[in-house]
């Protein structure tokens, strides 16, 4: 009896066991696909490597189908702030150990490195920005590990978006001036191909508006003393960089309203310059309302009040003149007071024959209001007694001089002498030496009055502007 009972035990025992057996060989699978995946939370590749080996086929197969959402997850703790970048790293890493051709972990590597990069970008920046050297040197190390992880075309790409995303901000005056320096110094010490260049070019534009905005200063500056000409004059040509909206508009915007502004302000200012009789500040006032405003302004009564009727006839008679058209080179412009009348003649002649014996003049004066060509003559010196040295219009010698005469209406030779070779000529005829001397003597005991070398005379160009400003003495 005792023997039949030792059996049944033993056989149970052995139906236990074989149960037992049976269960493991049955749970084994889904033991060690468990701790794989326990084993990748915990970043140990060499134990996830070890319980990866030891499923079939089958089992590795279904590992892999949840690798990548798994990845996923490790992934989103690192972004909650449950899993450090280290930990996430090494989580990645024991995936890679078993992973096969899919390329799971590198891939999330890749954008939590990335990540980590930005991240510690920005926190370096920062601390730069506080002068905090400690957080900064110890920063870089981390920094440096993270590169490892990235190839050169991720790194560059990242970098050269950080750049992008800071000069943005500081468009937007987020950031300083100084702040946009130190990203881009931050990056050039960190870069070595597009994005080092890119920095450059980051510094260069911040530069430019950094400048651009200290001018928008100095334009509120000149709007609040009525200084409009000088608004459009540098508002006008501003480069705003192409992100920058806001400046972009703010420039438009005080250029339109120093133009409005300046068109009702000017012509009240030229009124009471007129009215004190500041001739030189309202000619320069006119002068800059032509260049700006054209014929939206009109300054005709303006100028009828402050020039006198023989400078509106001048001026009339310049504005339709074209050089071109001369039957001689014409360039320069003199007014001199021959007959001393108060109304200055008008001569025009080539500067280029300045330092000749006599320059060749078209001469005007002014006639029943009406600019009137006198005619061509070849000045030597004017006088202020009623005449001008000329060479006689009969021609030269080795010395010719003509004395001619200016009633105010018509300009005439009265006397010219000349010597030719050996011989002396007075009024066309042959003279004595003696005879020659006397007239000589006569004529130029006039041409010490004026020299027209040492006139006071302007370009054709400045006409307008030296006829206007022209004191008559």
């Amino acid at each position: 009896m005792k023997n039949g009972w030792k059996k049944l035990l033993i056989i149970s025992l052995i139906i236990i066991l074989l149960e037992v057996i049976g269960a493991v060989v049955v749970m084994l699978p889904f033991y060690a696909r468990n701790m794989v995946f326990v084993n990748i939370e915990k970043g140990d590749a060499v134990k996830t490597k070890g319980y990866f080996d030891m499923l079939n086929e089958d089992g590795q197969d279904k590992v892999y189908d949840y690798l990548d959402d798994f990845a996923a997850t490790i992934c989103q703790d690192y972004i909650d702030g449950k899993k450090t970048y280290e930990e996430t790293v090494a989580s990645l890493d024991a995936i890679r150990e078993i992973e096969g051709n899919n390329e799971i972990a590198d891939r999330y590597i890749r954008d939590v490195a990335s990540n980590e990069f930005k991240k510690i970008l920005n926190e370096s920046y920062e601390a730069d920005m506080a002068r905090d050297t400690n957080t900064s040197f110890n920063l870089q190390p981390k920094l440096d590990l993270v590169k490892q992880r990235l190839d050169n075309a991720t790194r560059e790409k990242l970098m050269i978006s950080f750049l992008n995303e800071k000069y943005k901000s500081f468009l937007n005056e987020e950031i300083t001036g100084e702040g946009i320096s130190a990203v881009c110094t931050l990056v050039v010490d960190n870069a070595y191909y597009e994005a080092y260049d890119y920095a450059g070019v980051i510094a260069s534009n911040a530069g430019c508006v950094v400048m651009y905005r200290n001018l928008y200063s100095e334009l509120q500056e000149d709007m609040n003393s009525n200084n409009y000409f000088d608004v459009l004059d540098k508002s006008s040509g501003v480069m705003v960089d192409k992100w920058d909206e806001r400046y972009k508009a703010l420039f438009e915007d005080i250029y339109t309203q120093a133009y409005e502004t300046g068109k009702e302000y000017y012509p009240q200012k030229l009124d009471e310059l007129v009215a004190s009789d500041n001739k030189k500040e309202a000619v320069e006032l006119m002068d800059n309302i032509e260049k700006y405003y054209g014929d939206e302004i009109d300054t005709s009564a303006a100028e009828n009040k402050l020039f006198e009727k023989w400078q509106q006839v001048y001026l009339e008679f310049m504005e339709s003149f074209a050089p071109a058209s001369a039957a001689h080179t014409v360039n320069t412009v003199l007014l001199y007071d021959i007959n001393d009348d108060d109304v200055p003649e008008m001569f025009l002649f080539d500067i280029a024959d300045i330092d000749m014996a006599y320059i060749g003049c078209e001469v005007y004066n002014v006639s029943s209001n009406k600019c009137k060509h006198l005619g061509y003559y070849n000045v030597i010196n004017i006088c202020d007694d009623g005449y001008l040295i000329t060479l006689p219009a009969s021609g030269g010698g080795d010395e010719a001089y003509a004395l001619t005469a200016y009633d105010g209406s018509k300009l005439a030779e009265e006397d010219d002498c000349k010597k030719v070779g050996e011989s002396y000529y007075v009024n066309g005829q042959e003279v004595s030496d003696a005879d020659y001397l006397s007239v000589r003597t006569g004529i130029l005991a006039h041409a010490s009055a004026y020299t027209i070398k040492n006139s006071k005379n302007a370009a054709i160009e400045d006409a307008f502007d030296y006829i206007m400003l022209f004191e008559n003495k």
